[in-house]
Formats: structure tokens, sequence, C-alpha cells
């Protein structure tokens, strides 16, 4: 199953047995042979040089410290150690990744997976390690569909248009995690999906969300909300009847622009469209161990990958969950080790890792018995009076509390005290017999056929 686990890796390159192969890069790394040490091979498994926050130069430092940390803290005391077999691909591919999968599957003998972390190679390589029962860590690892047959697979996760760019592929993956996400719980009652074109008309894609619900979630790239948000500034939609949800994960540019400030003539415009508009992103940890982790991933990168996280640049929840997902694999490792089980058995490892919780660099981690994360989240709201976005409370998975921040509150539009109802007064089509006579009723009736029909007929003229 693809559980919600964000993860990172360690261990100390002493040599690099090295193969590239049609921009795929391949290396095995062997430690000084110890032959008081038994070694079992770890195979990393992320796209290269894709500048996303998932990538093997922000998230491959961190699985090295992690595994570093693994092998010492954990299996040290059973004579065993950890040793990474790297690949990496140049794209979000979903033909290399399960082909390189297969490399270390039958020539690096595997224990478990780190990575894939895009959706395209996470699907294929997840069914080929269900099939070895070798377990998988990964983060956003939630991009995957979530199918039948899928569930009971020994993969733990961490937490719309076509994908005509990285901040496209990005919201389909946040889309596709909602989507699953709301008809779970049965709180979905539209979707629509865009086809990615820029001058496309957002107003009817508007008008119709509008006649089913009154929150409307925005997973689309940056520069799309902020037309979004004008067509429903012009449809009249941002006076506090509907409620906007912006979904950013973390700040970075892999999503695109997101401010509503571009510098052109709307502005002004937007600034108002956006006070409709609240913004949802993942808690970003703070702690000082969390810092000091963030300076020793930014100097690894610098050191092992040739890769330099500017200064503008954070450390990002995805590369902190990383590596603890790799120090939980190690934590289940000891323990299958300790009660004498095989090291091998990927089912009977994953459950170790599922209905637990423990203090990782992100924080206070907690794994439910699905395995999967319970993360927390900031809800972000535009002050009208500064025109930023400032955090107004905040979502604590673990407790499943919603909590405000002292002295700050939601700036609802229209005036409003409260979110919109759940159903407008009149209903959503305008007809509630206690809103309308029967008179009126039927002229909006007769008016609606009378478009359809003008519309129909200029379609065929």
């Amino acid at each position: 199953m693809y559980r919600n686990i964000l993860t990172g890796l360690a261990l100390q390159i002493l040599f690099s047995n090295f193969t590239k192969c049609n921009g795929d890069n391949y290396e095995t790394f062997l430690t000084a042979p110890d032959i008081n040490y038994k070694y079992y091979n770890v195979g990393v498994l992320m796209a290269s040089h894709l500048d996303s926050p998932f990538d093997l130069e922000r998230c491959g430092p961190a699985v090295d410290l992690a595994l570093e940390e693994v092998n010492d803290r954990f299996l040290s005391q059973h004579r065993i150690k950890l040793r990474k077999v790297q690949a990496s691909y140049p794209s979000c591919s979903g033909a290399r990744a399960p082909g390189l999968a297969a490399d270390m599957h039958f020539r690096d003998d595997v224990i478990a997976f780190v990575g894939p972390a895009c959706m395209f190679a996470l699907e294929p390589v997840a069914r080929l390690a269900a099939y070895w029962n070798t377990p998988i860590i990964t983060g956003m690892g939630d991009q995957v569909a979530m199918t039948d047959d899928l569930m009971n697979d020994p993969i733990i996760r961490y937490v719309d248009s076509q994908l005509k760019s990285y901040s496209d592929e990005c919201n389909y993956i946040l889309r596709k995690n909602l989507e699953y996400g709301l008809k779970k719980l049965g709180l979905l009652t539209f979707v629509r999906e865009l086809d990615g074109n820029d001058d496309e008309d957002h107003d009817n894609y508007l008008r119709d969300a509008s006649m089913y619900a009154r929150v409307l979630i925005l997973s689309v790239r940056g520069a799309l909300v902020r037309k979004f948000m004008l067509s429903a500034h012009d449809l009249g939609m941002t006076k506090g009847d509907w409620t906007f949800l912006d979904v950013e994960i973390f700040k970075g540019s892999y999503w695109g622009d997101h401010d509503w400030e571009t510098g052109d003539k709307y502005d002004s415009k937007a600034r108002k469209a956006y006070e409709a508009l609240l913004r949802v992103s993942l808690l970003q940890p703070t702690s000082d161990k969390f810092q000091d982790f963030s300076d020793k991933v930014k100097e690894r990168a610098q050191l092992d990958y040739n890769y330099t996280i500017s200064d503008g640049e954070e450390v990002n929840f995805v590369i902190g969950a990383f590596y603890d997902g790799v120090y939980l694999l190690g934590m289940a490792l000891n323990e299958t080790i300790v009660e004498g089980e095989d090291i091998r058995d990927g089912l009977a490892i994953t459950r170790r890792m599922w209905n637990r919780d423990f203090h990782g660099i992100t924080g206070h981690v907690r794994i439910d018995d699905n395995g999967d994360r319970d993360a927390d989240y900031s809800i972000l709201d535009l002050d009208p009076i500064t025109g930023k976005f400032e955090v107004v409370a905040h979502y604590y998975g673990l407790h499943k509390k919603y909590s405000t921040v002292q002295g700050q509150k939601i700036h609802w539009p229209g005036g409003r005290e409260d979110p919109p109802p759940d159903v407008p007064k009149c209903g959503f089509m305008g007809n509630h017999p206690d809103c309308k006579d029967n008179e009126n009723y039927y002229h909006n009736i007769k008016t609606a056929l009378l478009i359809i029909m003008l519309t129909k007929q200029n379609h065929m003229l």
C-alpha cells in the first residue's frame, strides 16, 4: 500500500562503481570491507536535475545522513550495515525507473527502495516491489492512484491540467491527492480538469462549479490561480458567497508564482479577488534541530552532489520527511532482527512502521494503521490591509485539531464573520420555492432554455 512518509538516506562514499546509459546514472557505493559486518543493499531511485522539491540533488543528502544514523544507532549492534545503490533518471519516466529498479533487484539484491518520488515512476516500481515483497520508502507517494490491488503492498508514503511543465505535474499530484481524500470522506461533489491552455476561458469552469459547491479548490499553477480569481471577481463570486482554496505545499519556484501582484493593470482587482482566497501549506519545521539538519543537507549537496541550495531556497518538508522515512525503516529493521524474523520480508518490516509515532527531524511523526503520516498544515489568509498572506490557523494531523493563531482571524469577504453556508439560501440554481414564486421560477426555466437553444442555434450557424 502506498504509505505517507517522506524520507532520507546515508553512507560514507569510499568507492564508486559508475555506469551511465541513455541519460540514466547507476552507482553502487562500496564501503571498505569489514569482515565483522554483513552488508545489505538499499536502492535509492530518484529523478536527477529535475528542479523539483524531491529530486536527487535535494533529497539525496538527507537520505545519506539518515542511512549513516541508521547504521550507527540501530544496526551496528547486530554487525549489519546498509549500503547504498543509487540510480537516477533525467525525467519523471514510467519507462526508465522500473528498469533501473529491476537492475537493483536482480543485480544488487536490494532489501528496500528509497524512491521514486514522482508519480509516473513510482507506480510501476511499486507494482514490481510488491511482487518482490520489497518495501518502498517514498516522498510524495500519494500521487499514485489508489487501487484495491495496491492497498496491501509494502509501501510507505509520507505525504489539474495536462503536464506541460513541472509545476503542472505537481498540481496534478495535489489534485489526485485531494480528489481521493475528499471522495473518501464524501465531500467532493464536482471535479473539472483543465487542458493546460493558459488562454482558455475560465468563466465556464467557474459557472459550472458554482452550481455544485461553495468551496472551490484550485489545484493549478500560480499563474492560473490568478486568472481564475480574476474571472471569479468578474462573475461576482468573490463577495463572500464562495470560498476559494489555493494549495501551495511550501514556498518554491516549482509551483509557479502564486502572488496576486505581477505589475500589470489587473493588480488592484487581483488583490481584491484574493480576499476570497485561502491558502493551504505544509507546516514548515522551525526547530533548532531541523535548522542544523538543513545546514548539513546544504553542505552535503554541495560536497557530494555538486549542487548548491541557494540561500533563498529552504530545505523543504519533503527533504526532511525522506530522512524520517529512512530513520523509521532503520527502527523497523532493528525490531525485525531482534525478534528473529526475516530482514527481507517487506510486509513484516512495513507493518512495524505502521500505527506508531516517534520524534523525527520534522517533529512528532505519527504513522496511522494504514501507513499514512498525519501531517500538519498551515492556513493562510490575505490581510486586506497589508496585502500579504499571513498564517491564521494550523491543522495538526496527529490530534486532528484545528487551532487558530493568537491575534489572527480569517478575513471573510463581503463583511462576513463566518464562512458561507454549505448550500445557498435559494439553492445552487436560485430556484428554491422559498425565494421565488412559481411565475418567476418558470420564467427562469424558460430563460435558461432560451439560452441553451440560442447557443445551439449559433453553433449550427
